[in-house]
């Protein structure tokens, strides 16, 4: 069931616990692993690097449009908002990230 990232904290950090610990631990130290704090804050560090100087400039994105490169900058940073603490999950918040990214 598990794969890439999941499986791989899998193997690193619960594979030898014990059977006595319950389901809601295992769950919930997964979980903090891939939502928690660190990861929060990984993501505000990729939120406030991304702009729309680093969206043209990715290979993948060589040749398009400036509306395609504005579409795929809001894309982006819609993904990366829900990975945000929640009270940053407004479009006030984003508004404020897109003037900020030209």
């Amino acid at each position: 069931m598990l794969r890439g990232l999941a499986l791989n904290h899998y193997y690193t950090n619960l594979k030898n616990i014990t059977l006595t610990l319950l389901f809601n631990q295992i769950y919930n130290a997964t979980y903090n692993y891939f939502k928690g704090p660190k990861y929060r804050h990984s993501i505000l560090g990729r939120w406030n690097v991304t702009t729309l100087k680093s969206t043209i400039g990715k290979s993948e994105n060589a040749g398009k449009l400036t509306l395609d490169y504005l579409q795929l900058l809001i894309k982006e940073l819609r993904h990366l908002q829900y990975g945000l603490n929640p009270d940053l999950y407004t479009d006030k918040f984003l508004y404020n990230k897109l003037i900020n990214a030209y």
